[in-house]
């Protein structure tokens, strides 16, 4: 049973990776630049985003944060911010699937104190 138990887990970490690999490959929905930390922002973000009943991964990264959303548990990730240090500002990449959750990219907008994306 514990191998069982172990694998699923296994399975169910790749298959994340996979979905926000994926998501990654495709341009950048918002793409925002700020002042403000990396936990700050992250914090922001987390806390507006756990407002909506997707289900919310935090994923470290190499100097960030990733925060990933899925519908549902095991459901398809439909939407994510990687948010990193770059230097003395902070960078918020957001990745949804096509059309979807606006309301999403608006809290990383409002989070980061941007008025807009930068293409």
């Amino acid at each position: 049973m514990k191998r069982y138990l172990a694998c699923m887990a296994v399975v169910g970490l790749l298959t994340a990776c996979t979905d926000a690999q994926s998501l990654r490959g495709t341009v950048a929905t918002g793409y925002y630049v700020g002042d403000i930390s990396v936990d700050e922002v992250a914090a922001c973000v987390s806390g507006s985003w756990s407002k909506k009943s997707a289900q919310m991964a935090v994923v470290p990264l190499f100097g960030g944060t990733s925060i990933q959303l899925r519908d549902g548990e095991g459901g398809p990730m439909f939407a994510m911010v990687d948010i990193v240090a770059t230097g003395s500002t902070t960078t918020a990449k957001y990745y949804s699937k096509t059309g979807q959750r606006d309301w999403y990219a608006e809290q990383v907008m409002d989070c980061m104190h941007a008025t807009s994306s930068i293409d």
